[in-house]
């Protein structure tokens, strides 16, 4: 579908999630989410390691009963090009579908950060390789804008560059109303737009949360009746202007706008405890760690 206009119904989220389909070579073997963020000058598909691997992160063994692991992905983004009709500027706005292979050379496309001694359970792929549309400069995608943080208070920068040091990350207040955007059991309008459901922020932003003996500063819960299909979503925060959020410090950032903020890739239920499922409890990785697969030496800031 394409269209020249200058305005597109529903949320701007709505537009940066996408249902992942995981194929072995022909056979569909799983549905999960995905989203784009827009890092720098960098766009990425973001979703959890365990939605591309197959395999689950905890246990180490295959998600699929089959024990099939998927090695070909479907997924689509919302790609806009700027255009000028009769002196009217416009966009123009194309679901472009993608269908790639998980391996090349036999290794991995996306990048992640999981490792024996951890259960990091979240990854991306970067998209510029791989949707050529984008070397045109007027052509852009939709997608979640990542890289909100505050300088910390006293910092200075070298020579105008801003390193992990200099800045802080910040979230709203335990019990804070968040959303989760997803295809719940493989639900969407029109294989487009995402079930936006509401859950609450479940435990301390700035504590780290304990996982099989280990406390990661990474992961915070949120407490919310998500189904299979969600893992991989964006969790947003919706603020008002003028609202507080604390910082990494125990500082706090008043918000300019009503720029979403992105807590982070939602990772369902997998691996964790029978009881954390009866209590309906969501493993959600922060931003800041999706971040620094892309950057892992540097940050990028964008003001709140």
């Amino acid at each position: 579908m394409v269209t020249t206009t200058d305005f597109w119904p529903g949320h701007p989220l709505s537009y940066t999630t996408t249902i992942i389909r995981l194929f072995y070579n022909e056979i569909e073997i799983s549905h999960a989410t995905g989203f784009v963020i827009k890092f720098g000058q960098q766009y990425a598909l973001v979703t959890n390691w365990h939605v591309l691997s197959g395999i689950n992160p905890v246990t180490d063994k295959a998600l699929s009963k089959t024990g099939a692991l998927p090695n070909r992905i479907k997924f689509h983004v919302a790609l806009s090009t700027s255009t000028t009709h009769e002196g009217t500027e416009g966009e123009e706005l194309y679901f472009r579908p993608c269908e790639l292979l998980l391996y090349e050379d036999d290794a991995p496309i996306w990048i992640d950060s999981k490792a024996p001694e951890n259960q990091h359970d979240f990854c991306i792929i970067k998209l510029a390789k791989y949707i050529p549309e984008l070397r045109n400069k007027k052509a852009s995608l939709r997608a979640i804008h990542a890289g909100l943080v505050t300088l910390k208070k006293g910092a200075e920068p070298k020579k105008g560059h801003v390193g992990p040091e200099d800045i802080n990350y910040f979230y709203p207040m335990v019990g804070s109303d968040v959303f989760v955007l997803g295809y719940p059991s493989g639900v969407t309008y029109s294989e487009i737009f995402p079930i936006w459901k509401k859950a609450s922020i479940a435990s301390e932003p700035l504590i780290g949360v304990q996982q099989s003996k280990r406390s990661y500063d990474e992961l915070i819960y949120v407490d919310g009746l998500t189904k299979h299909g969600m893992s991989g979503s964006p969790v947003v925060y919706l603020p008002s202007p003028g609202e507080r959020f604390q910082t990494d410090d125990g500082g706090w950032v008043t918000a300019d706008d009503d720029t979403p903020l992105l807590l982070g890739v939602y990772a369902g239920r997998d691996g964790v405890t029978k009881e954390e499922y009866e209590l309906a409890l969501g493993r959600v990785w922060k931003t800041f760690a999706i971040e620094k697969l892309l950057f892992p030496d540097m940050t990028r800031i964008r003001p709140f």
